[in-house]
C-alpha cells in the first residue's frame, strides 16, 4: 500500500536505510547490494573461476578482473541520485569491484570533468551524462577516448549505441510518459492517451517541466509536436499547467495532492512510486519520448582494469536489463526489454519508441525551447 505522506526526505533516505536493513551491521557491501537490487531483479548466473561470466556473457577476462579487483572504480554520472546509486551497489555485488561515485546534473558535471581534464586532474575513469552535445564535447576535447567492449561489433550493428568508433555509448534511454495521483483520481477518471491531458476537468490540474530544464524535456516536447500535432502545445498550454524547473519538485507537488496529473521521466517516478508516493504511471497508446543516456571511457580510465570492466558490464545483458528494471529502456535490442515492477515499457526499436537523437538535440533544441516558451509564456 502506497503511504499517505510523501516527500523529498522520504525518496533521499530511502536508498541508505534499505541498505543497512538488507545487509545488517556485519554484511559486506557487496551483500547488502544483493540484498537491495534483488528486490527490483533477481541476481544473474555468475562464473568467476576464469574470468567474468555473467548470464553466459564474457564480461572480463582472468587477468582483467583480477586486476579491477585490487582497485576501485572511480565513476562521475548525471544520472538520477537513487538510480545512480543502485547501479553502483548491482555493479559491486555481480563484480566484486567497489565503486566512488559522483552525482551531479549534466550542466555542473560538464564543468567538472572539463576542468579537471584541462589541468591534468580528472579522477573519474567512467562518465555517464544524460546530454548527448555534451557527450560529444567530451570526445572532442579528449576526455573520452576509443574502447571496445567485448560486444563491440555486434552493438555497432545495433545503430545509436556506438559513437565516434568507441569513444563513448549509448548506456541506455530515458522514457517520458505521464502520472497522476493514485489517491487524487479514480482509476475510471485516469488519463490513458496524450489527448486525454487537454480534457477541461484537467484544467489548473497538470504539471509539467519547462523544455529548457534538460535534454529529457525537451525531447518530450520535440515528441509532443511531431506525434501529437504542431497544435498540441498550444492545446496544452491553454490547460493553464504548473510549470516546473526540476522533476523532484513536480513529483513532491504531485504526491501531496496540488495537481493531479504530471508529464514524467518514467524511471525518476517509478522510484518515487516504488519509495511510496501515491503515483501510478501511464504508458500511452500513442508512444512516448526516449533520449540518450551517453557513458565513455576516459583518458584517466585509459589504464584502469576496474574503468574497464564498468564499460563492458554496463553493455552487458546482465546490466541492460537491470537498467530497464529501474525504469530505462535498454540500448541493446538483441533481447527482450524486461519489466519495470508491473510496467512494460516498449524496447528501443519499436515504432512507439520515439528517440529524440543527438542530432536533433544539436540542430533543433535551441528552437524547440525558444517556441515552448512562446507557447507557455515561461520566460524561466
Amino acid at each position: 500500500m502506497k503511504l499517505n505522506r510523501w516527500g523529498a526526505a522520504a525518496a533521499a533516505v530511502l536508498l541508505s536505510t534499505s541498505l543497512a536493513a538488507c545487509g545488517g551491521d556485519g554484511g559486506s557491501d557487496a551483500e547488502k547490494g544483493v540484498a537491495l537490487t534483488e528486490k527490483m531483479m533477481k541476481m544473474p548466473e555468475i562464473d568467476d573461476s576464469d574470468g567474468l561470466v555473467i548470464r553466459g556473457e564474457q564480461i572480463a577476462d582472468k587477468s582483467l578482473l583480477e586486476r579491477a579487483r585490487k582497485e576501485s572504480l572511480d565513476w562521475y554520472t548525471a544520472s538520477g541520485a537513487e538510480s545512480a546509486e543502485l547501479t553502483a551497489a548491482r555493479f559491486e555485488a555481480e563484480t566484486g569491484v567497489k565503486v566512488k561515485m559522483t552525482r551531479l546534473p549534466s550542466g555542473k558535471l560538464n564543468e567538472r570533468v572539463l576542468s579537471e581534464s584541462g589541468a591534468g586532474r580528472l579522477s573519474a575513469g567512467v562518465v555517464t551524462i544524460t546530454d548527448p552535445v555534451l557527450a560529444e564535447g567530451f570526445a572532442d576535447e579528449g576526455v573520452f577516448v576509443p574502447y571496445q567492449t567485448p560486444t563491440y561489433d555486434d552493438l555497432v550493428e545495433e545503430g545509436n549505441v556506438v559513437w565516434n568508433d568507441g569513444e563513448y555509448y549509448t548506456a541506455y534511454y530515458s522514457a517520458y510518459a505521464f502520472a497522476y495521483n493514485d489517491q487524487a483520481v479514480e482509476e475510471a477518471d485516469a488519463p490513458t492517451s496524450w489527448n486525454d491531458l487537454l480534457d477541461p476537468k484537467w484544467k489548473g490540474k497538470v504539471g509539467i517541466v519547462n523544455a529548457g530544464a534538460g535534454g529529457t524535456v525537451q525531447g518530450l516536447a520535440d515528441f509532443q509536436e511531431r506525434v501529437m500535432g504542431k497544435d498540441y502545445w498550444a492545446a496544452l498550454a491553454a490547460q493553464e499547467p504548473r510549470i516546473f524547473d526540476t522533476t523532484s519538485v513536480q513529483l513532491e507537488a504531485l504526491a501531496r495532492g496540488e495537481i493531479k496529473v504530471i508529464t514524467a521521466g518514467f524511471n525518476s517516478t517509478y522510484g518515487a512510486e516504488e519509495a511510496g508516493a501515491p503515483i501510478e504511471l501511464v504508458i500511452p497508446e500513442e508512444g512516448i519520448s526516449g533520449t540518450f543516456n551517453m557513458q565513455g571511457l576516459t583518458n584517466a580510465g585509459e589504464d584502469s582494469p576496474a574503468a574497464q570492466l564498468f564499460m563492458n558490464w554496463t553493455m552487458s545483458k546482465s546490466a541492460q536489463e537491470f537498467a530497464a528494471a529501474q525504469g530505462f529502456v535498454g540500448s541493446r535490442t538483441d533481447f527482450d526489454q524486461v519489466p519495470s515492477g508491473h510496467y512494460q515499457l516498449p524496447k528501443a526499436d519499436d515504432e512507439s519508441f520515439v528517440l529524440y537523437t543527438p542530432e536533433d538535440a544539436r540542430e533543433r533544441g535551441e528552437d524547440i525551447v525558444a517556441r515552448w516558451n512562446k507557447a507557455f509564456n515561461f520566460s524561466g
